[in-house]
């Protein structure tokens, strides 16, 4: 189990009767099962969380939504983190919650129950991942600019409510959170409470300019193999990104030249661009200063990634399904090999002592490949279905 003092408390505390309780109870096998098996609950909703803020945030394309929740689903690094007991999945989750309302503020205006929703998500978030720091913010700006532009009319205090309502919502997320970030402060000097010095000596990092590392491709390779179970399949992983979201932009600037996209389609498509552009950076600043180039660290600009890619492989209405599928079967090529060959090792030896059950675990394996199959049928489906209303 992951556990990092430097890290905010609320995934630990939810985690804490698992860890504690049934261990006591029942060993430290039964509590790390009973956790990683809360964490996959987790990372499931984060799915279908991500789903749901590509609905929200694009609505008039039906085919968004079902296509992104597939890529989210079958990202490795998310597959990896919710098998394990790590607070990334929660992290994805309230990124993909804080986004949705983002999309909710501009989209239908603002209410008094998405004030108070954004205040608990902006809580929630800082209380579980620093990286999320960016997601709250990029939300924040967004949801207060939607008020000063368009919110004249709409109460006695006019555009000033968002500006207003903006500043309490942020006056309760840092004294529920700033504690926890003071502490780190005090107890290491910096507030993400690590120790470059000391991981420096011991682990022999070294700090590189931001320029320098930005320009190297085994950057990219590694910090963008989300979608292939190691990174020495990196390159591999650069194609499974690229190619559809390459498709996406186009599909966009097309969309935006035909006049095809509304104000909300473009403030929307900039807060989701804006947020994982920052997020990027953040983990660029991060490795530069010596921490490591871990794809699952980018899992917060997730869902702007799954939109985009989404995005170019429905962009042909009719072919959705074909392009979904072809991407869908070259996953499958590197990834049920490597799951073959880890089964296999974990019936030979069993890491660490514990137990190891391939059978199990190839099963839920065939019964996810049917599900995802029927995922992508049901997007051929769909894509069929509106380009023939279309052509009516």
């Amino acid at each position: 189990m992951q556990s990092v003092s430097q890290h905010p408390p609320l995934f630990y505390l939810i985690m804490a009767p698992l860890a504690g309780g049934l261990t006591d109870w029942a060993g430290v096998l039964a509590a790390g099962l009973a956790a990683r098996a809360l964490n996959v609950l987790l990372g499931a909703a984060a799915v279908a969380v991500i789903g749901y803020a590509a609905q929200v945030a694009f609505p008039r394309n039906r085919l968004l939504a079902p296509t992104t929740m597939l890529i989210a689903a079958l990202c490795c690094s998310m597959l990896g983190v919710s098998g394990a007991v790590y607070n990334d999945t929660l992290a994805t989750l309230l990124m993909a919650a804080c986004l949705a309302l983002t999309c909710q503020f501009i989209r239908q205006g603002p209410t008094r129950r998405r004030w108070l929703l954004l205040a608990v998500l902006g809580c929630a978030a800082l209380l579980t991942r620093l990286s999320l720091m960016v997601v709250v913010a990029v939300c924040m700006l967004a949801i207060v600019l939607e008020g000063m532009v368009r919110g004249a009319g709409r109460d006695r205090w006019g555009r000033w409510t968002a500006l207003l309502n903006g500043a309490g919502v942020g006056v309760l997320v840092a004294l529920s959170a700033g504690w926890f970030y003071l502490r780190n402060l005090r107890l290491t000097g910096t507030i993400t409470g690590g120790h470059p010095e000391w991981a420096a000596e011991h682990f022999n990092t070294h700090q590189v300019p931001v320029s320098e590392l930005a320009a190297r491709p085994e950057t990219w390779q590694r910090l963008l193999s989300l979608f292939v179970p190691v990174p020495a399949l990196g390159g591999v992983g650069l194609v499974l990104i690229a190619a559809p979201a390459a498709c996406g932009l186009a599909a966009g600037v097309v969309a935006l030249v035909r006049r095809r996209a509304t104000g909300a389609d473009l403030a929307v498509a900039g807060v989701l661009g804006l947020e994982a552009v920052l997020i990027v950076a953040m983990q660029l600043k991060y490795s530069a200063g010596g921490g490591g180039l871990h794809p699952r660290y980018l899992l917060p600009a997730l869902l702007t990634l799954a939109v985009l890619m989404a995005g170019g492989l429905t962009c042909s209405r009719r072919l959705a399904g074909i392009a979904t599928g072809a991407w869908f079967a070259l996953w499958a090529v590197f990834f049920v090999p490597w799951w073959w060959q880890q089964a296999q090792q974990g019936a030979a030896a069993p890491a660490g002592g514990f137990p190891a059950w391939p059978g199990p675990a190839i099963v839920l394996l065939g019964a996810a490949l049917v599900a995802w199959t029927i995922a992508v049928v049901r997007i051929g489906r769909l894509g069929g279905a509106a380009a023939l209303s279309g052509a009516e």
